[in-house]
């Protein structure tokens, strides 16, 4: 009988202990957020990184979650928001045990920065894509002049993805100059001569004519030696003092 008992006072103290820390520990409902957490985060140059970029981001939307009741914050809205943002590639909000709001932002990963005649500057990332700005500064080579979003999205992009594909060719090209009627003058970083590219064709061919001139000639005769270097033909390549 004295285990028996034993066994039943345990119960109800077990049981009691359990009402009163149910009584007077706050509800989840009741917890005020205190937080976000940033999850997912990889080599992506452009990842947001810390907290503070987060919220000010989330401020602009009226949604920072510090301070409100968990019960109050919509993650979903968070999600909507943050995917009108022309650089989110994929974002994901999700309330964690305790006072924080998880937040994973993915952002476009740029190839190329583009400003133009006209309008404002912007990126292209590696799906073609057209976005406005980065969260913060990032090393790209840089086309300017007259630019219209259809040569942006297909001549520019695919030479952007062939220079990101070049080890070469991606360090050495810093700028790209259209002109009106959409052929290329290329600005290398090392060597005090503008390549004259032409059309967005035959890419592979002429890069490969360029490199065999550097390296068979500019070599010999020294970097500076030209100011203007021609492959707009394809066929040859031209070096104009």
């Amino acid at each position: 009988m004295k285990k028996v008992l034993s066994i039943i006072v345990l119960t109800l103290l077990l049981a009691y202990i359990g009402v009163a820390l149910a009584a007077f520990c706050p509800k989840p409902d009741d917890l005020v957020c205190d937080g976000i957490e940033l999850t997912g985060k990889g080599k992506n140059a452009s990842q947001f990184e810390t907290q503070e970029e987060v919220l000010n981001l989330l401020s602009r939307f009226n949604l920072n979650p510090i301070g409100k009741p968990m019960s109050e914050i919509s993650c979903s809205a968070i999600e909507d928001s943050l995917r009108t943002l022309s650089l989110v590639l994929r974002c994901d909000c999700f309330k964690s045990v305790g006072t924080k709001i998880g937040v994973t932002i993915t952002c476009r990963t740029p190839i190329l920065k583009i400003i133009p005649n006209k309008g404002k500057a912007s990126y292209i990332d590696r799906e073609g894509v057209l976005f406005d700005r980065l969260p913060k500064p990032v090393y790209l080579p840089v086309a300017t002049g007259d630019i219209d979003q259809a040569f942006a999205e297909k001549e520019l992009y695919e030479l952007a993805c062939f220079l990101q594909k070049d080890d070469f060719w991606n360090a050495q090209i810093e700028q790209i100059n259209v002109n009106a009627a959409h052929e290329l003058e290329l600005v290398p970083r090392v060597g005090d001569h503008i390549i004259r590219f032409g059309k967005v064709e035959k890419m592979k061919y002429k890069f490969n004519k360029l490199q065999t001139f550097y390296e068979k000639g500019l070599s010999q005769v020294g970097w500076n030696r030209y100011s203007i270097i021609d492959i707009s033909y394809g066929n040859q390549v031209i070096g104009i003092k």
